[in-house]
């Protein structure tokens, strides 16, 4: 199983959302998601988390198909709504490929070429082992 393989299936929010993997490759991605009922918020209209999850699951896989890494930050500015009924595709591009860290483009649109939301996210490669060790440690004490 490949790097992108990998991150897709172990990704428990991706099942749970029901989102489809469009296009994957080091340093690119794009995810869809149709904007069901239980998507919606009181305003009928997609949840902007459902706009952020989209984003952040291709952000996920494009850093992860390059090197192991964590997000730790985020900012994402909404311009439309999503509707009901329609495909949100997430969209996440590597710009820059530091030594201790990357930097994301994210772009948000609907099925139809409408821009929903854009914005730029980092992360920073981590050694999987490492952090395997140090969960290992912290749950035996």
């Amino acid at each position: 199983m490949g790097r992108i393989e990998e991150i897709w299936n172990g990704d428990r929010l991706i099942g749970d959302f029901g989102m489809k993997l469009l296009e994957a490759r080091d340093g690119y991605a794009r995810v869809s998601v149709k904007v069901e009922e239980r998507f919606l918020n009181a305003h009928n209209i997609g949840h902007g988390v459902l706009l952020f999850a989209v984003a952040d699951a291709a952000f996920a896989l494009s850093v992860n198909a390059v090197t192991d890494a964590v997000g730790v930050q985020w900012s994402l500015n909404v311009m439309r709504a999503a509707k009901p009924g329609e495909e949100v595709i997430g969209e996440s591009r590597v710009f820059h490929k530091g030594r201790q860290s990357m930097v994301c483009e994210l772009t948000v649109t609907a099925g139809d070429g409408r821009v929903l939301a854009r914005g730029l996210s980092t992360a920073l490669p981590v050694s999987r082992q490492a952090y395997a060790e140090s969960a290992s440690t912290k749950k035996a004490t």
